[in-house]
């Protein structure tokens, strides 16, 4: 029996035979019914090792009954009884709060926010996975001598390929091969758009191809106008001109420059990255670079690559004034891992000598893809999106590694997947 400072008495939690059931403890119920942050309460917890109680160990302590593995029970239920008391929470109640919860469903409701008299908070994003790194803990439990997810992607075996990112991947190096290509390449935030643009240059370097990459580096791709996308490829093509005063004049000179550059054998390609991010007039201006011609070869593909609101700025239903360019480009995109889930985790953990089955349980990557899975809102009003991409994939894999290191466990389950 253990005493807080206030001297109300505190039972040593006991392992419940109900526990692998994985109700949630009565401290949820009060964090959501008072108004409570489960952030605040995990700033108010230390654990052994001196740190803060993290936001994942706290999910899986309140929502599932799992305990840290690290530090000692009553620690925890003793700093949490403290703080809870100084949050206005009544001492009988706060010495309940690791109780399980039999009457969980009528507490439903997220632990962060106001009570339920109040308006509710927005709903968080379920597929939103803070990004974090792999613990010690987690890399000495499961024998990771290096993080699977951390530089990854370090020749063209390391890659991944789905049939889908396959097309993507040839469409990408074919466009950059030939001229007079113009595709727009478009995958959300961790898709892997960046990794296959790498592979493409790398691809062309690898196989000795004359073909010349332009890649405009403007930073804030919302400012880059024709100028700037002349001034790039002037630099990469012919360096030592100076560029012309006015857009006629450099113009000129992107043109004869291609021809020249043409004519000794190169292929160019035009690389924009955060292509989302341009403003319409620079995407008409595009169609003009792209009918750049020296006889019947055209001297220039470009390729655009950005987030899925690039696909909303090709529709010429919200932009005719650039049809032109828009029936012109054709779109690629990158789709959610999903079924090729398995096999993904399958290749990042084989590259560091490691089986994934013996880590990673097959129900728990059920749950990831189930975990993935978003409402859509607009005209995708009601509709289950998938958000399986390799980025978020990784975050959620670290998260749920991390959660089993603390509680202890074998394996990531899909009760760990569920509560990261």
């Amino acid at each position: 029996m253990n005493r807080n400072q206030g001297g109300t008495a505190l039972a040593e939690p006991a392992i419940d035979p109900r526990r692998t059931k994985f109700m949630p403890l009565k401290l949820k119920a009060i964090l959501v019914e008072r108004g409570l942050r489960q952030t605040d309460m995990c700033n108010a917890v230390f654990q052994f090792n001196g740190r803060p109680l993290s936001k994942s160990a706290a999910g899986m302590l309140t929502n599932w009954g799992q305990w840290p593995k690290q530090t000692p029970r009553h620690s925890i239920v003793q700093q949490t009884v403290e703080w809870l008391i100084s949050q206005g929470v009544r001492p009988e109640v706060a010495a309940v709060a690791f109780e399980l919860d039999d009457e969980a469903s009528v507490h439903e409701g997220p632990v962060i926010g106001a009570p339920h008299r109040y308006p509710q908070k927005p709903e968080k994003d379920p597929t939103h996975i803070e990004p974090e790194m792999l613990t010690a803990a987690a890399k000495k439990q499961f024998a990771l001598f290096r993080d699977p997810f951390i530089d990854d992607v370090q020749g063209p075996d390391d890659l991944f390929l789905s049939a889908d990112q396959r097309y993507v991947r040839e469409a990408m190096f074919q466009a950059a091969k030939q001229g007079g290509w113009l595709m727009a390449v478009v995958g959300e935030s961790g898709s892997g758009k960046s990794t296959l643009r790498r592979e493409t240059l790398d691809r062309i370097h690898r196989e000795r191809l004359p073909v010349v990459a332009i890649q405009a580096r403007n930073f804030d791709k919302t400012t880059l106008n024709a100028s700037h996308i002349c001034e790039a490829i002037l630099a990469d093509l012919n360096p030592s001109i100076k560029p012309g005063r006015s857009l006629e004049g450099i113009a000129r000179q992107v043109e004869r420059s291609l021809i020249d550059s043409g004519r000794a054998g190169q292929s160019h390609v035009l690389i924009i990255e955060e292509a989302h991010d341009l403003p319409i007039q620079t995407l008409k201006y595009l169609k003009r670079f792209w009918e750049m011609e020296d006889g019947f070869k055209k001297l220039l593909s470009i390729m655009l690559v950005g987030q899925p609101e690039l696909r909303n700025k090709l529709d010429e239903r919200r932009y005719p004034d650039a049809r032109e360019l828009i029936r012109r480009c054709e779109v690629v995109e990158l789709a959610p891992l999903d079924s090729n889930l398995g096999e993904y985790l399958e290749l990042k953990f084989r590259r560091i000598g490691r089986d994934v089955s013996e880590l990673i349980d097959a129900n728990a990557i059920d749950a990831m893809r189930q975990r993935l899975l978003q409402v859509g809102r607009g005209p995708s009003r009601g509709e289950a999106i998938s958000m399986c991409y390799p980025l978020v994939v990784n975050n959620l894999v670290t998260t749920a590694l991390n959660v089993a290191a603390s509680l202890g466990a074998p394996k990531v389950t899909a009760d760990i997947v569920r509560g990261a």
